[in-house]
């Protein structure tokens, strides 16, 4: 009867062991007037987007470059433009 026993105790110890341990989950912060659940899915988005991004060669840092500086120069322009413009209606 005790070797029954004690056997029927190792196949639950057994079995309790192979058994994985329950994932921790942290505790639910609710703080007044902010919405922590928005706040965490925003962090979740931020993280997958920096998960699948890559840095890119050389050639297309040129390019991004290149096409940086045009849109400054047009977006300068058109500023000075507007600047001389309303200098000539003030005066």
């Amino acid at each position: 009867m005790d070797d029954l026993q004690n056997q029927e105790g190792v196949e639950r110890e057994a079995s309790q062991e192979s058994k994985p341990a329950p994932k921790l989950e942290l505790p639910k912060i609710q703080i007044e007037g902010l919405p922590t659940g928005k706040i965490i899915n925003k962090l979740k988005e931020y993280r997958r987007v920096l998960q699948i991004t890559k840095k890119p060669d050389m050639e297309e840092f040129k390019t991004i470059v290149k096409a940086s500086a045009i849109g400054v120069a047009i977006l300068g322009a058109m500023g000075f433009v507007v600047a001389i413009i309303a200098q000539l209606i003030t005066t």
